[in-house]
């Protein structure tokens, strides 16, 4: 009795062990930004990249369509779903693009490749608005920005089809 008890306890706890590895297995951090990977319905969605710095929430997300770059304040109102001019400059290299507005938010699409590039050795992201430039902190982007793309690219590939009865492993 005392035998089966015992095992009891064991399999209580290996289990909530195994399933803290689960949870701590969906995110990585590299630096100061948190890499982690996003369903929808057990279907892979997209892999994001975020931290935060002085009020500004910052994510870089990989999905089907390329990278994105979403900044948030609690401090700003903007007019959802207008389209705002910015300026991006990552070192020598600028870019003009449209920020996608929520009421505190702007999502932008990164789809200039030489820029992309840029922003994995530039330090600072300068997104110049009509009314201030922000600088958004890139320190560690390199090594981040290219695990950002390796979650991808592993969970894109990764099929359920493959095996029906096994499910995905959802590692960034």
């Amino acid at each position: 009795m005392r035998a089966i008890l015992a095992f009891a306890c064991l399999s209580i706890l290996a289990k909530q062990a195994l399933a803290q590895q689960s949870l701590d297995a969906q995110t990585v951090v590299i630096g100061p930004w948190t890499i982690a990977t996003t369903y929808k319905a057990d279907k892979f969605e997209n892999c994001t990249m975020t931290r935060s710095s002085e009020g500004l929430g910052i994510v870089f997300v990989r999905n089907q369509e390329g990278l994105l770059l979403s900044l948030d304040s609690s401090k700003w109102k903007l007019e959802r779903g207008k389209a705002y001019s910015v300026r991006l400059s990552a070192g020598p290299r600028s870019i003009e693009v449209k920020a996608l507005a929520e009421s505190k938010s702007v999502t932008i699409a990164l789809a200039d490749a030489p820029f992309n590039e840029r922003l994995r050795i530039a330090n600072i992201l300068e997104v110049r608005g009509e009314g201030m430039t922000l600088r958004v902190p890139l320190d560690g982007s390199a090594a981040a920005l290219e695990r950002l793309d390796v979650c991808f690219d592993k969970n894109l590939r990764q099929s359920p089809e493959s095996n029906p009865f096994v499910a995905p492993t959802r590692r960034p």
